[in-house]
């Protein structure tokens, strides 16, 4: 291996960027994947135990009890339950988009470009409020358990494609592309 070729190896920061971007996108799907799943059920036992803990985050009036969950019957009960799916499945929908760019310029991040960097940073500085708002609400715990992750590696995303290393990769990889021979033409062959 010549000394160019050791110099333009892909500093560790920059494959933990790629990998913490990947893992973020990845536990965002979870978690919408685990709502669409769940569907209504899911909705409804999440209705069932905020009532018990925190009744206004799902709409129901304060010092709702189950007793009261019981009584309500029919359209009530179904408008509660899909309104706290609905809310459930819009995040869903809105971190899986938002995780879709970061897996997507994650991906890209690999020759550490400034555009990537920047895009991963945005996607990042859009899907931690979505995040935030997921593990903040009253969500199921097992959405929960897939934001928690994604948003921690999100974060540790952003920091790690800042890193130092990672610049100096770029530079080398822009000055190398730059000293490199130009491509000669071939000659056309007559037959």
């Amino acid at each position: 291996m010549s000394h160019s070729q050791a110099d333009l190896r892909r500093p560790g920061t920059l494959n933990a960027t790629v990998a913490c971007s990947i893992a973020s996108a990845l536990g965002t799907f979870a978690g919408a994947l685990t709502v669409v799943a769940g569907g209504r059920p899911l909705a409804e036992r999440n209705v069932e135990q905020a009532a018990q803990e925190s009744p206004q985050l799902v709409g129901l009036p304060a010092g709702t009890t189950a007793a009261d969950l019981k009584a309500m019957a029919g359209p009530a009960w179904e408008a509660v339950v899909g309104d706290r799916f609905g809310t459930l499945l819009a995040r869903g929908v809105l971190a899986s988009s938002l995780g879709l760019c970061l897996l997507v310029f994650g991906l890209y991040a690999g020759r550490a470009s400034v555009w990537s960097r920047v895009m991963i940073t945005v996607s990042v500085v859009l899907v931690v409020p979505v995040h935030a708002l997921v593990w903040s609400d009253f969500s199921p715990p097992s959405v929960t358990a897939a934001t928690l992750p994604a948003l921690a590696t999100a974060v540790a995303a952003v920091v790690l494609a800042w890193l130092p290393p990672n610049g100096r990769y770029a530079k080398r990889l822009r000055n190398g592309m730059r000293n490199a021979p130009a491509p000669q033409p071939t000659a056309a062959v007559s037959g």
